[in-house]
């Protein structure tokens, strides 16, 4: 199942996002941060970074109600850079699962830390294994920077050790929330995670209160009005996606509006029939993640906040164009992927006209699933099938297409091939003409 939602969310992300031209401006050894060379010199606060609520409910790990189809770690590969999680203290209870235990009994007793979403029986992962994953991302992509947000029930020393445990510690952002600074110059300091806790940090100096001058958000249930009255889950959606009401959503919320970052919740709870009023429903994520739906209400917000959203949080983001919207509302203009245009070709009616396309990924990732498709003119040529390639971090690689001309096609066209992945699509050309046959002599 999470394989074919994984294809879907590709295919997906393949459709919408428009052809940009090949970054032949990028110049050898500029490096990317969170994949583009354009957010390096950009202070965190400057930042549009794509999120999802609740992260680490999910359908991946067999939780019940899940928020997400990912895991963190999947999130991470599919380009999720902002995380809002919850952690308690937790036990075994015997059946397989795991019981909450009490903030105060779980301090005492050094009780074990654990990812859930209020109830741990509905799912739970452990903190220390699931943050050294965390960390060993990081590791191996040494020019990402994430966010975390702790809705935390533990005490906060614990999380400091869990987070020491894991590794994680080694890359924890440690300066001022007052004033950021760029991607870059986190990046070279190595200090590329900042923590947030919704709770108290205790004596933890690079634990920061989230609402307490470091972060200002938008309300957070569209379940009910601005006056207070209880509305439907078709109701809140239109109050996300309705141009009218687009303000009101962005009205201040925890944090006030002193923050120098600004988190925008995206997200109604509760089935689209309204026959629960509190289960996520990926059909209603599939409207709310619209890459439309999701940068008009970010652009609404700029107008009522005096700046865009440094962190979009959503519902199975898979479903819907976040990676899109975050691109556009960044201002994105170069690729990931850089192509080489193919010499032009000249053959004979009825023979193949073979291309050497050449994909180089620029971005600070391995793409696991790159598409290429090429367009032929139908008067002269068959369309050939389209491929799927990986590539690493850095990596070139050069794709054969055999173009099969038409035994009765006449004349010059244009071969188009686009290359698509990772939140990017480029395109380039090559010219194609085709001969006539050679008439025979007769005997």
């Amino acid at each position: 199942m999470i394989g074919r939602k994984f294809a879907l969310w590709l295919s997906l992300a393949f459709g919408v996002l428009a052809l940009t031209a090949p970054a032949s401006s990028t110049a050898a050894g500029e490096e990317p941060c969170n994949g583009s060379v354009e957010l390096c010199g950009r202070s965190l606060d400057q930042v549009v970074l794509p999120g999802t609520h609740n992260s680490m409910s999910n359908e991946e790990y067999g939780w019940a109600l899940p928020n997400q189809h990912y895991s963190i770690p999947t999130q991470l590969d599919m380009g999720i850079r902002a995380f809002l999680v919850d952690t308690h203290y937790g036990k075994p209870n015997g059946s397989g699962k795991i019981t909450n235990v009490g903030e105060a009994e779980g301090h005492a007793t050094d009780a074990t830390i654990y990812f859930c979403h209020e109830y741990c029986t509905l799912g739970s992962t452990e903190l220390v294994p699931e943050l050294a994953k965390v960390a060993a991302f990081l590791s191996s992509h040494p020019r990402e920077v994430l966010v975390f947000v702790n809705e935390s029930y533990v005490d906060p020393t614990d999380f400091a050790k869990a987070v020491t445990e894991s590794g994680l510690i080694d890359y924890v952002y440690t300066g001022s929330t007052d004033t950021y600074p760029t991607l870059g110059q986190m990046i070279a300091q190595n200090q590329r995670v900042l923590m947030l806790s919704e709770s108290g940090t205790g004596s933890v100096s690079w634990y920061h209160a989230a609402y307490q001058g470091a972060m200002q958000e938008t309300p957070y249930d569209f379940r009910v009005s601005e006056a207070g009255d209880p509305l439907t889950t078709r109701q809140g959606m239109d109050l996300l996606t309705g141009a009218s009401t687009l303000d009101s959503t962005c009205r201040p919320n925890r944090g006030g509006t002193s923050g120098n970052l600004f988190l925008m919740n995206h997200w109604v709870n509760g089935y689209l029939d309204n026959s629960n009023p509190t289960v996520p429903d990926p059909a209603v994520a599939q409207v709310l993640n619209q890459r439309e739906v999701l940068v008009n209400r970010a652009r609404a917000c700029e107008t009522r906040r005096g700046k865009l959203p440094n962190i979009v949080a959503v519902d199975d983001f898979g479903d819907g164009d976040l990676m899109g919207a975050v691109r556009e509302l960044n201002g994105l203009t170069r690729p990931l992927l850089s192509l080489r245009r193919p010499a032009r070709r000249a053959v004979r009616a009825g023979r193949k006209a073979t291309y050497k396309l050449t994909v180089r990924n620029l971005g600070d990732d391995d793409a696991p699933s790159v598409k290429v498709c090429v367009a032929v003119p139908k008067r002269l040529a068959v369309k050939p099938k389209c491929r799927s390639l990986s590539l690493n971090m850095g990596e070139s690689r050069t794709v054969k297409f055999s173009v099969r001309t038409r035994r009765k096609g006449r004349g010059a066209g244009k071969v188009t091939f686009k290359v698509s992945g990772w939140g990017d699509t480029v395109a380039t050309s090559a010219g194609l003409k085709v001969k006539p046959l050679k008439k025979r002599n007769p005997a």
